[in-house]
């Protein structure tokens, strides 16, 4: 069995705008979370104010299954973050590891 091979494509990226096109996939994730976000704090909103009108016994019962969904929500976000910078971290380190030489100023080949 040999290697596999990458077919030949009539546009390949190069590696700068495959890391800019991660960094900007990294954006777009975090833009999406903000989003989750916000429409969770929304629905607290809505909720506290229903819940104005209930009884005592039915807004803890609203609010504790409420809080148990937010901290549901809230772990799967951490971890997602978690993602989104280890992802982040490895384009850096791939953007490091095969920039130019010489296209740095701070690369010094007189040593």
């Amino acid at each position: 069995m040999s290697m596999p091979r990458i077919p030949e494509e009539p546009f390949r990226p190069s590696k700068e705008q495959v890391v800019v096109d991660l960094l900007k996939s990294v954006a777009l994730e975090e833009t999406a979370i903000a989003h989750l976000l916000h429409a969770e704090a929304d629905k607290w909103k809505a909720m506290i104010a229903a819940s104005a009108s209930g009884t005592e016994c039915r807004r803890e019962q609203i609010l504790e299954r409420s809080g148990e969904q937010a901290v549901k929500l809230l772990d799967v976000v951490i971890m997602k973050e978690w993602l989104l910078l280890r992802k982040m971290e490895a384009a850096m380190d791939f953007y490091r590891q095969n920039r130019v030489r010489g296209a740095d100023p701070c690369d010094n080949d007189e040593e």
